[in-house]
């Protein structure tokens, strides 16, 4: 049997233009400003059906970001 430790899901999201209502116009920022939302955190799968269960939920939370996916895979005895 393979387990899943470890899960974790999070999208990164970089701004780096913002909208000024005064000129109407998109201004380029300085800095881009990198936020990170976790989906999922440190959470354990026993088996690959709630692995998928776990990729269903963050793709419904952000159905057009892309989302990353780090996880421990090792073998029970």
């Amino acid at each position: 049997m393979i387990v899943y430790n470890n899960v974790k899901m999070w999208t990164v999201h970089t701004k780096e233009s913002e909208y000024n209502q005064k000129t109407g116009k998109h201004k380029k920022l300085k800095t881009p400003v990198v936020t990170e939302k976790v989906h999922i955190s440190e959470d354990y799968a026993y088996d690959l059906g709630e692995l998928y269960e776990l990729l269903k939920f963050a793709t419904e939370r952000e159905p057009y970001n892309e989302i990353n996916v780090s996880l421990t895979v090792r073998t029970e005895y």
